[in-house]
C-alpha cells in the first residue's frame, strides 16, 4: 500500500502510475511502413532507339561539318546541338548519323519526355550539313472514362496538368495518373495511343468503382500490464460517401481488462495538386488493475485534430509528403480512493515530412522516413497539481519536440533481406507522458514492455537490425539485435539516474 500512495501522492513517481496520455499514446504508436514493391523494370519505360553498329568497309560515308535542327521547342537548338560537337569535322555512315539523333532522343528522355524522338528526315546534304527534325510528342485529346461513384468534377482536379498540345512529360504523366488513383473509391488506368495529327498521342483514362467498404479485424498481446495486454479491435473504411472522393474511418480496439478505443476521421481532397483536408476525433478510457486496482483508477483521453496533407513529390518510386496537424488533447485522470481529480489539456501543432524510396542500390531495397516538429503548451487544471508541478518537473507551459524514424529493407542475395530501423526524439524539455519517447512495445525493443516507467522518457533513440530469410510464402526467419537509450527527464529534479539504456541479445523468431 506504501508504493501505490507513492504513485499517488509523489511527484517523482507519479510518472510511474498509468494515466491517460499514456494510454492514448501507447495505442496510437505505430511503425513507420514501407510501401508495397513495384517492378522497377516497368518504371517509365523509354522508347526503343536503333541500335549504332560498327562501319562496314563498304557502306558509304558523309563528311559532316554541321548539324541543324528542327522541331526543338522545348530545348534551344544550342543546347542540343552542343550535344554533337565531337561529330563535326568527320565522316560517318548512317548508323552513325541515327546515333547521333539517338543522342538528341536520349536527352529528351533524361528531361522525362518520353515520347519525343530524333530522326533524320529524307535529305540532300549540301555543304556538309545534316539536318535533324525532332518530334516532341505532344497531347492530342485527353479523354476521361468514368464509371466511379466519384463526380467527374473532382476525377479531373488531378489531371489538369495534362493538357492537349503539351508535350508528354513521362514525370507529370506519372503523378498525374497515381493522384487520381489515390483518390478514395477509384481505381484509374491511363493509355496511350496513337493521336489523329502526326505527333500527338492521345490519352484515354478509365476510372473504376473501388469497393465502397473495406475493414480489417486486428487482434495482438500488445497492451499495457495495467489495463489488459491482450486486445481485440477492427476498422472500417466508407470510400466516397458523398462521391468527392472522401474517406471516413472508424476504428475501435478494447483490451481483455478495462481499456476501451475509439477514433472516427474524415477526409476530402481539395484542389488539384492531391491535397487533403481532414478532422478526426478519438477518445480513449482505462482502469487500472493488477497493482493499482484497489485505487480504483480511471480516466479518458479526448482527442480531436484538424490535418492537411499535400504531396509534394508522388511517383512509383520516390514520394515525399507534408503534412501540418493540429490536436486538442483533453486528459482525465480520476483515483476513486482518494476522490482526486486530475485535468490536463495539450494544444499541440505539428508539421511534418514523410517519403519513401525505392531504389537498386546493392541489389535493390526500399526506404521509408518521417521527421516531425511539434510545439504545443500543456495546462494543468488542478491547482494542487500545477503547485507540484511548478516545484518538481515543470512540465505546464510550452513545449518543443523533434520526432525523427527511418527503416531501410535491403534485398541481399537469395532469400536474404537486411531491415534496419531508427527512432528518436528530441524535446526541449520535461513532457507529458502523452509526448514521451518510448523504448519498448512491438515497433521498438520487443522484449521490453510498452509503457514500462524505465522505458519512457523525454527524449531518446532505439534501433533495430534484423536478418531475415524467406523460407516460404508469408514465412521467414529473423535474428535480430534491438538497443535504444531514453532519458527519462530532459531536466531532472532528483538525484536518482536520469537515463536507461536497454539491449536485446540476437535471437531468432517466426512470424506468420
Amino acid at each position: 500500500m506504501v508504493a501505490v500512495l507513492a504513485a499517488v501522492f509523489l511527484p517523482a513517481a507519479n510518472a510511474q502510475l498509468p494515466d491517460a496520455g499514456q494510454s492514448v499514446r501507447d495505442v496510437e504508436s505505430n511503425r513507420l511502413q514501407l510501401p508495397a514493391p513495384v517492378d522497377m523494370d516497368s518504371v517509365q519505360p523509354l522508347p526503343a532507339q536503333p541500335a549504332s553498329s560498327e562501319p562496314g568497309v563498304d557502306e558509304e560515308r558523309v563528311q559532316v561539318n554541321d548539324f541543324s535542327l528542327e522541331g526543338n521547342h522545348l530545348f534551344g537548338t544550342v543546347e542540343l546541338l552542343a550535344l554533337l560537337d565531337d561529330l563535326r569535322g568527320k565522316a560517318l555512315n548512317l548508323p552513325e548519323l541515327n546515333a547521333a539523333a539517338g543522342r538528341i532522343s536520349d536527352y529528351y528522355h533524361q528531361h522525362g519526355y518520353v515520347l519525343a524522338r530524333a530522326y533524320l528526315p529524307a535529305q540532300e546534304v549540301e555543304n556538309g550539313r545534316i539536318q535533324i527534325a525532332v518530334i516532341e510528342g505532344r497531347y492530342g485529346s485527353i479523354d476521361l472514362s468514368n464509371q466511379s461513384r466519384v463526380r467527374d468534377s473532382v476525377l479531373r482536379q488531378p489531371l489538369e496538368d495534362l493538357q492537349p498540345g503539351a508535350v508528354v512529360n513521362g514525370t507529370e504523366l506519372e503523378r498525374s495518373l497515381l493522384l487520381l488513383s489515390d483518390i478514395s473509391g477509384v481505381q484509374a488506368r491511363g493509355t496511350l495511343m496513337r493521336g489523329q495529327q502526326p505527333g500527338t498521342t492521345d490519352l484515354k483514362v478509365e476510372a473504376r468503382s473501388a469497393p465502397v467498404l473495406s475493414g480489417s479485424v486486428e487482434t495482438d498481446n500488445f497492451g499495457d500490464f495495467y489495463t489488459g495486454e491482450y486486445r481485440l479491435g477492427g476498422t472500417l473504411t466508407l470510400n466516397s460517401p458523398l462521391r468527392l472522393g472522401d474517406q471516413l474511418s472508424l476504428r475501435a480496439l478494447g483490451s481483455d481488462r478495462h481499456q476501451q478505443y475509439y477514433r472516427m476521421a474524415y477526409q476530402v481532397p481539395i484542389g488539384w495538386r492531391g491535397t487533403r483536408i481532414g478532422i478526426a476525433c478519438s477518445q480513449t478510457s482505462y482502469r487500472l488493475v493488477r497493482d493499482f486496482s484497489e485505487l480504483d483508477a480511471h480516466g479518458r483521453a479526448t482527442i480531436d485534430s484538424l490535418f492537411l496533407s499535400q504531396p509534394l513529390v508522388r511517383s512509383r518510386t520516390f514520394n515525399l509528403n507534408a503534412q501540418l496537424q493540429y490536436e486538442d488533447k483533453a486528459l482525465h485522470d480520476d483515483i476513486d480512493l482518494f476522490e482526486q481529480r486530475r485535468r490536463k489539456d495539450i494544444h499541440l501543432w505539428t508539421a511534418s515530412l514523410s517519403g519513401s524510396n525505392q531504389d537498386r542500390w546493392l541489389g535493390g531495397g526500399q526506404s521509408a522516413f518521417s521527421l516531425a516538429y511539434g510545439h504545443g503548451r500543456l495546462g494543468i487544471g488542478d491547482p494542487l497539481e500545477r503547485y507540484f508541478d511548478r516545484l518538481t518537473a515543470g512540465k505546464e507551459g510550452s513545449f518543443d519536440k523533434l520526432t525523427a524514424s527511418l527503416v531501410r529493407l535491403q534485398q541481399l542475395s537469395g532469400r536474404f533481406q537486411l531491415f534496419a530501423q531508427l527512432n528518436a526524439q528530441w524535446s526541449s524539455g520535461n513532457l507529458d507522458s502523452a509526448e514521451q519517447f518510448t523504448l519498448g512495445g512491438p515497433y521498438g525493443i520487443r522484449a521490453f514492455p510498452l509503457g514500462a516507467p524505465r522505458g519512457t522518457g523525454d527524449q531518446g533513440w532505439q534501433a533495430t537490425v534484423e536478418l531475415r530469410y524467406s523460407f516460404a510464402p508469408a514465412w521467414q526467419l529473423s535474428t535480430f539485435v534491438d538497443q535504444g537509450e531514453v532519458r527519462l527527464n530532459k531536466h531532472p529534479w532528483t538525484p536518482e539516474g536520469n537515463s536507461n539504456d536497454i539491449d536485446l541479445a540476437p535471437d531468432l523468431r517466426t512470424p506468420i
